[in-house]
């Protein structure tokens, strides 16, 4: 009985030894005979050499001039296999070449009778004046289902890569000229910083409505505001951006309108030459925001105006250039 017990556990320890040899023997065997840590450094090595081939042959693209749309559906392609810094990259250097080629489709699309074409099938084209003030967003920006309808092949086909591209058509002055949807750019919010994320938020407020066309103000007052908001806490929030003075610029457009108008909408009623009602508000309810260059700014004005019995003339708009320049002065101190 004590022998086959003695034969027993000497079985046990024979398993139990054999069973551990597997194990480790597991860890080595199955990775090709490198440790499981050191495997799993090799992995990692092999996912940022796959991101940095998808951003080299990115840069080639770039480098060799291929068309917006082409680019797009490279990074429709990779952009979620790359880390959020490769990924916002690539939006940044797609959107320098859609601005390059603005210019080059713009004179594609005024060839031969482009924009007759593109005007018969716009509301514009389908709409009389008086009905046209009622529907501006409609026929602000040519119909994306109607793309089919386009006869002509040479312009059937630009207009599909300028919206595959990112781009949208705008009707300026009787004729329609390509900018960067940055609204369409948002699908890739996922993949990107906040800061360019941000970024692309600010810009697409003008691409999905223009502050001003043919000099006048096509948003209300309130909204001139929220904007100017909007861009000062870009600014403040991103001091190092390489967006900085793009957006600072865009502010200074943004304050200027703001404070004076435009040819086409003065902030003041032609007759009695007093500020207009909802602007006034407009006004008072920045003053009252939350402490911002933007508030003082517009708080001094208000005063200014009050001190003119509300009257505005050269007195007061003469004003306005200190006071622009006061707060960006402000802004870029606090950089």
């Amino acid at each position: 009985m004590k022998k086959r017990t003695t034969v027993f556990m000497l079985l046990i320890s024979i398993l139990l030894f054999t069973s551990i040899v597997a194990c480790r023997g597991k860890d080595v065997d199955e990775n090709n005979g490198e440790p499981a840590d050191k495997v799993e450094q090799t992995t990692e090595d092999i996912v940022e050499n796959d991101e940095e081939t998808i951003m080299k042959d990115f840069k080639t693209m770039v480098k060799s001039d291929n068309e917006p749309f082409t680019l797009v559906k490279f990074i429709d392609e990779n952009i979620e296999k790359v880390k959020i810094e490769y990924a916002t990259e690539m939006i940044k250097d797609l959107e320098e070449v859609q601005e390059g080629y603005i210019e080059r489709y713009t004179d594609q699309l005024f060839m031969e009778e482009h924009q007759m074409e593109l005007l018969s099938l716009s509301e514009i084209g389908q709409t009389g004046r008086d009905e046209m003030e009622n529907k501006i967003e409609n026929l602000l920006f040519f119909d994306e289902t109607k793309i089919e309808e386009i006869k002509n092949g040479n312009l059937n086909e630009l207009v599909k890569k300028l919206i595959q591209g990112k781009y949208r058509l705008i009707n300026m002055e009787g004729a329609f000229y390509p900018i960067i949807d940055y609204e369409e750019l948002k699908v890739y919010n996922d993949y990107l910083s906040e800061e360019m994320k941000e970024y692309i938020d600010i810009k697409s407020m003008d691409s999905n409505m223009p502050t001003i066309l043919d000099a006048g103000i096509v948003i209300s007052f309130d909204q001139l505001a929220e904007r100017l908001i909007k861009t000062e806490n870009y600014i403040l929030k991103y001091p190092d951006s390489i967006k900085y003075e793009e957006i600072l610029r865009l502010y200074g457009v943004y304050l200027k309108f703001y404070l004076e108008g435009s040819s086409n909408t003065p902030i003041y009623d032609f007759e009695s030459k007093k500020i207009k009602d909802e602007i006034l508000s407009s006004y008072k309810k920045v003053k009252d925001m939350d402490e911002t260059v933007t508030s003082k700014v517009v708080s001094k004005y208000i005063d200014i105006i009050g001190e003119n019995q509300n009257i505005i003339d050269e007195n007061v708009l003469s004003k306005v250039t200190e006071l622009h320049s006061e707060a960006i002065a402000t802004i870029e101190e606090q950089k």
